[in-house]
């Protein structure tokens, strides 16, 4: 080696096509180093799968000032984890190799015209077996399937061989390679356009690798010395500084090369298991075929005669390095184990049998001037005793030697991967039996290598087969382990309830793949099912500190927090900056666990999809989304319109329907959320008793306790949880406590309850009329609901309550019924004798709602300037909306009218809101409107004495005596005897003003 850019001395025309290809062959090299790093994730690429869970998580309380009950919501939370569940075929990488293919062996079939005879007819007959091992016949060329075409195309690449050889010689290696190409181009058209069989290119490129591993394994017992001759190189090219002797350097260097290749060996034999750095065989061809440019060029001193170096030796050693990298590259990226094992053996046995041969051959034949000193790089193929071609064969014999020993293990290899690469093109082409047919054969020649045996656990897998797939995947990990393999095994295994076993698998796989986030997330997983919410933190976490790319990140992220909202655990909410561009799933879980603190988010996370339909994903997010905007009152019915209508998601219909209700129900629309939650409760399907049982809770947060009672019993004969405590409460709010008692005291029948229990219990006590103990929450109560005590007993039970949280809500109270019966006046009164600071929350917003009530009524201007329009409330009664129609009539706006129907008819419960509408209507002489709203009050609150009185009057102006006459009636039975007095007078003087009027 003089020069290391020896090329720079030819002509320019050579150097320019030497320096293009030597970009090929390093390039080739770095594409097979890529697809070694990668080619098993291109191969098996894993892909995210979710399990999407309903929880119950209560987005809001009944607004009761005795009872701390959360409304049952649900919630979705999207744990994901990871899987391979088929092998990916790139066609295009298979097309690429089949091109470079044809352009080496177009290349090696012009070169071989220069040769002699015999050489030539050796090289031509490359070409001529790669003809017959693309399989023409089978590929029914025009509609023939015998040997015409192999024979016509064999006939014609080698006529114009010959003809190139023996009569236009002078012809330039260019134009030789053209012609060679355009043939090749001929075939491929004839294949492309005349079978009758899917993807033929694809098929040609699956069966036409012969050739070219041939081709690859002789490039690589020809560089095998290449590392050992630059040893040579670097120690014999020069004498020492003290003339001393190279020997012994000569001697180390190589044994520790020749040692550390002998480990290799005996790894791969499993001669050995030590925990050790073991030489990647890849990374010694690599280095091999590179030294061997330059090594090349000195071993062709041997053969010189028959091929010079420059420039056609250069040319062609580059050629067989390319066409070799890239059947290496492509092997890797199709992860074809079986041909990836029989190249490392290839390499290992060759580089290990040629190198001790040519240690040998060196000792033997020059130790006399390596003991000197002197520059033998110059001879070292001019041997003195041992000719080199005795390095050759004998070489070749110890590798023949190795092969043996191993009982013809990388010929069976190379079986077994030959039938994977047909196997793929039958998975390409979805002829499934005939891809496992082959995958079986591969199987046969090579029981534990991974691709055959990871496509037959994933078809087992698919077949629902779990314990044959997990056998399957366990093989595929005896020798070339991956996390696909170990991810499908144990995901087999929880197919199959083998939990544990499941378990011990990915704790096999942190063996072989520390800290590997896949893994850890999916032990999260298992630790989930088994309940152990600590031990799938740890894993969770664990995976999101390992995770290296944004995606995995995400998702480990993701399953925190779907965890979290799960178990209901109190955690820190990330920022929402590291959410706002995450994933769906991650969106979902953390609008879950916001929903679990009750803590409105403050903007939309959900992001349309491209059309109506959704995905589960999809709607997950969109259904936390909803349930997190009515956090703040926010209706989200009109983006749900879209979705709900659309027929592509009837999977979700009932589901989207109920959240739309939820919706509507905490934006003050409660008319038109309970005739959607109506439907759904009666609607023929199996959760039926939820939506009874939150129906109830949003009676109770509108004081309707009768009817909150009847939701509660449909609950209860649907067998959901609590149900009858739930009664319980409904009834004695709505001062029925006699049948509360009766209630309650069922629950413990048959049971053998502890005194002490009881005697701890407010709500037994309560219910025993033992108020002695109570606490305030209770005595409040007791005063509300006990219509027969006697007035000292409430004046005495009003003294207990002196200085409490209950006291000033009971003077509320007062106030509140004060507005309802019109006396304004004093109803001011009371609100001012309250002394409310804002840190009171609730007790603030309430009374901030009654002087509300006050002005719009009394129609005081002043007043409504006090109140704090920022605290008005929403829910359960809309105040905010009062607000603005009172404003609107006070300023005479244009959309009066509309504000004010819509006030009295979205919740018949509020009758405040109600009362100011209809007065309104009343007032513009719009009795129609007054009337609509009215009727549907009445019909909708029956138990509403405030509203039927309005309606009752309210008939009697419309002249619809008969309607009035009933609804009198029915005042009669809910009014006490002094108060139906009082309003039969009131009505009496209306219904004789209206006979007086006439028609």
């Amino acid at each position: 080696m003089q020069s290391l850019t020896f090329w720079k001395s030819w002509n320019k025309n050579y150097r320019g096509i030497y320096q293009m290809l030597l970009f090929v062959f390093v390039l080739t090299m770095a594409v097979s180093a890529y697809f070694q790093l990668f080619g098993t994730d291109i191969a098996f690429p894993l892909e995210k799968v979710r399990k999407t869970q309903s929880i119950n998580l209560s987005l809001h309380d009944v607004h009761d000032f005795v009872f701390d009950l959360p409304i049952p919501a649900r919630n979705y939370i999207i744990l994901q984890g990871y899987l391979a569940p088929e092998q990916s075929i790139s066609i295009s990488i298979s097309y690429i190799y089949l091109a470079v293919t044809a352009l080496c062996l177009a290349f090696i079939a012009a070169a071989a015209t220069y040769f002699s005879r015999l050489w030539f007819l050796i090289f031509q007959s490359i070409l001529v077996i790669w003809i017959i091992t693309l399989k023409l016949p089978y590929l029914s060329l025009f509609g023939i399937d015998n040997q015409l075409f192999n024979f016509a195309f064999v006939v014609l690449f080698l006529g114009v061989g010959y003809i190139f050889h023996a009569y236009k010689t002078e012809k330039s290696l260019f134009l030789k390679w053209l012609s060679f190409l355009g043939l090749i181009a001929v075939l491929f058209g004839f294949i492309a356009f005349g079978s009758s069989q899917e993807s033929p290119l694809l098929f040609v490129a699956q069966h036409a690798v012969i050739i070219p591993i041939i081709l690859a394994a002789i490039f690589i017992g020809n560089v095998a010395y290449d590392v050992l001759l630059h040893i040579v190189y670097i120690l014999a090219n020069k004498k020492t500084e003290n003339e001393g002797s190279n020997l012994g350097h000569f001697i180390v260097l190589s044994l520790l090369y020749l040692g550390y290749v002998g480990l290799t060996f005996s790894r791969n034999d499993f001669l050995i298991r030590w925990d050790i750095v073991y030489l990647d065989e890849f990374l010694l061809l690599t280095v091999s075929a590179i030294l061997g440019i330059w090594g090349f060029r000195k071993r062709n001193e041997l053969i010189n005669a028959q091929l010079s170096f420059a420039p056609l030796g250069a040319y062609l050693y580059l050629i067989f390095g390319i066409l070799a990298f890239t059947t290496i590259g492509w092997i890797f990226a199709t992860a074809n184990d079986p041909l990836i094992d029989t190249f490392e053996d290839i390499i290992i046995f060759t580089h290990l049998g040629f190198g001790i041969l040519f240690f040998f051959y060196v000792i033997f034949n020059f130790i006399t001037f390596l003991m000197k000193g002197m520059n033998i790089y110059k001879v070292v193929l001019k041997p003195m005793r041992i000719p080199y071609n005795v390095v050759r064969i004998a070489g070749l014999g110890l590798v023949i030697v190795m092969v043996l020993r191993v009982s013809y293990t990388p010929y069976f290899q190379a079986l077994a991967g030959y039938y994977s690469g047909i196997a793929d093109f039958y998975l390409y082409t979805d002829k499934e039996d005939a891809a496992i047919t082959s995958f079986k054969i591969a199987k046969q020649y090579a029981a534990t290598t991974h691709k055959p045996n990871f496509n037959l656990g994933l078809n087992a897998y698919n077949n629902e087969e779990w314990v044959e797939a997990s056998h399957y995947f366990s093989r595929a990990n005896y020798k070339r382990p991956t996390v696909q393999a170990f991810l499908n095994k144990a995901q087999a295994q929880l197919n199959a309830n083998l939990i544990f076993e499941a378990l011990f698998t990915l704790q096999d796989a942190q063996q072989v793949f520390p800290d590997n986030a896949y893994i850890l997330n999916m032990e999260g997983l298992i630790y989930d099912q088994l309940n152990k919410t600590d031990s799938s933190f740890l894993y969770f976490d664990a995976a999101y500190r390992a995770s290296n790319d944004k995606e995995l990140h995400d998702l480990a992220l993701s399953n925190k927090l779907g965890l979290f909202a799960k178990n209901k655990v109190a955690e820190e909410l990330p920022a929402l900056a590291e959410v706002e561009n995450g994933s769906i799933p991650l969106k979902a879980n953390y609008l879950a666990l916001s929903n679990l603190y009750k803590s409105n988010v403050g903007q939309d996370l959900f992001i349309a999809p491209v059309d109506s339909q959704l995905t589960y994903n999809d709607f997950s997010l969109l259904f936390n989304q909803v349930g997190n905007s009515s956090l703040a009152n926010q209706e989200y019915a009109t983006r749900l319109k879209r979705y709900t209508e659309f027929k592509g998601n009837k999977a979700f219909q009932k589901s989207l329907k109920y959240v739309e209700a939820l919706s509507k129900n905490f934006a003050g629309k409660q008319k038109e959320a309970y005739s959607l939650i109506f439907d759904l409760q009666n609607a023929e399907i199996s959760d039926a008793g939820f939506y009874y049982l939150v129906h109830g809770f949003w009676l109770m947060d509108q004081g309707a306790y009768d009817q909150a009672v009847e939701k509660f019993e449909r609950a209860e004969k649907l067998k959901m949880s609590k149900a009858v405590t739930y009664k319980v409460l409904a009834l004695i709010k709505a001062g029925r406590l006699f049948e509360a008692a009766n209630y309650y005291q069922k629950q413990f029948e048959g049971n053998t309850v502890n005194q002490e229990v009881l005697d701890d219990d407010p709500l037994y006590q309560f219910l025993q009329a033992k108020t002695t103990d109570l606490p305030p929450n209770f005595l409040y109560l007791w005063l509300q609901t006990n219509t027969s005590l006697t007035g000292e007993e409430q004046a005495e039970l009003e003294k207990r309550l002196e200085g409490t949280f209950f006291e000033k809500l009971m003077l509320l109270e007062k106030a509140d019924q004060l507005i309802k019966e019109k006396a304004y006046q004093q109803a001011l009164v009371e609100l001012n004798n309250v002394e409310v600071s804002k840190s009171d929350s609730a007790l603030f917003q309430y009374k901030n709602n009654l002087l509300l009530s006050i002005g719009a009524l009394h129609s005081k201007l002043d007043l409504i300037q006090r109140i704090d329009t920022s605290d008005l409330s929403v829910y359960p009664y809309n105040y905010k909306l009062m607000h603005q129609a009172f404003l609107a009539k006070a300023n005479s706006s244009a959309d009066v009218d509309s504000l004010m129907y819509k006030l009295g008819s979205e919740n018949v419960f509020f009758e405040n809101g109600i009362q100011l509408a209809c007065d309104h209507f009343i007032a513009s002489n719009n009795n129609e409107k007054a009337y609509d709203i009215l009727v549907d009050a009445a019909r909708l609150n029956p138990e509403s004495t405030i509203i039927l009185k309005a309606y009752t009057l309210q008939a009697l102006r419309m002249n619809m005596n008969s309607y009035a006459a009933d609804a009198l009636d029915d005042l009669e039975m809910l009014l006490s005897e002094k108060d139906f007095t009082v309003f039969k007078e009131k009505y009496d003087k209306l219904r004789d003003q209206k006979a007086a009027e006439g028609w």
